[in-house]
């Protein structure tokens, strides 16, 4: 069974990374296995743990483990695999120095998103075993960016895969041959936009799969909620849909109205103001017991 797929997000500074942990530290409570993965650069984890965190997972709790996305060491990794692919296609063209292309690549846009699916492909693919995976997510930016890229970058793929089919259909080239009941692709180009497609279509799958939970956070502000309103569209446009709404530091019960009307379809669930630090795997479990009616399942 495939684990669970929980991702945090919102606005900078709303309590994506401390609503995270207090749900995973919940959860682990609860007799599930977690990893929680924090996929925002700043990596405030380390901080509300008050642990040291890297790309191999620690241990937090006694069903808890912690892993930090290295940005840096998976973009390098996304240049070397692109290095790889582009001189095996291109076999036949050695003799050009395509280091001056990488030198520009390593500068290109959207390094970071690719950066942080390459990274995503290889947390679900690593920890199937776990019950839960919980993604505490950048600012709504990247987050948007990294949601939408399984979506364009499909779109893209398709118009390659069909331009080069035109490419052999006026040529009056057979790209594949047949041998026995098997289709052998020979066209390298071709072959490797096919494989791109399917690993694409698997990642879209992902986001849009009944076991993945998108959970919004906000504060209780006009900012907030606009930029929640905002994300929320963005959302719906590529067909990725709101789990559950989270209002952290409330400091009542109420749930505005304009929150309450433009989420009538979501959970909502209101984290309250803490009147204490919650900074430490203790002081989040005091604040798991004193709130223990709010969490998210």
């Amino acid at each position: 069974m495939k684990p669970e797929l929980q991702f945090f997000i919102g606005k900078g500074g709303v309590g994506k990374s401390t609503t995270s942990a207090i749900t995973s530290v919940h959860l682990s409570r609860n007799s599930h296995d977690i990893l929680l993965v924090s996929m925002d650069p700043a990596h405030n984890q380390r901080d509300i743990f008050q642990q040291d965190f890297g790309e191999k997972p620690q241990r937090a709790g006694n069903q808890l483990v912690v892993k930090e996305v290295n940005v840096d060491y998976w973009i390098e990794k996304y240049l070397k695999e692109t290095e790889k692919t582009i001189k095996q296609t291109y076999s036949y063209e050695s003799a050009f120095n395509l280091q001056n292309y990488f030198n520009v690549l390593q500068f290109s846009p959207g390094l970071e998103e690719y950066a942080l699916l390459l990274a995503f492909e290889n947390i679900i693919h690593t920890f199937k075993d776990k019950d839960i995976i919980i993604f505490d997510m950048a600012p709504t930016a990247l987050t948007l960016r990294f949601f939408s890229l399984p979506f364009i970058t499909l779109i893209w793929l398709d118009e390659l895969l069909k331009l080069r089919n035109q490419i052999y259909a006026k040529k009056e080239i057979i790209s594949k041959i047949k041998i026995g009941r098997r289709e052998i692709e020979q066209d390298k180009v071709k072959a490797k936009l096919e494989h791109l497609i399917y690993n694409y279509e698997h990642l879209r799958d992902h986001f849009i799969s009944n076991a993945t939970k998108i959970n919004l956070v906000m504060n209780h502000d006009r900012l907030s909620f606009s930029e929640a309103f905002r994300i929320k569209k963005k959302l719906k446009d590529i067909g990725i849909n709101i789990e559950t709404i989270i209002i952290n530091k409330a400091q009542s019960k109420e749930v505005p109205d304009e929150v309450r009307n433009e989420f009538n379809n979501q959970k909502i669930a209101l984290f309250p103001l803490s009147s204490k630090s919650i900074l430490g795997y203790k002081a989040l479990n005091e604040y798991i017991d004193e709130n223990n009616e709010i969490f998210l399942e």
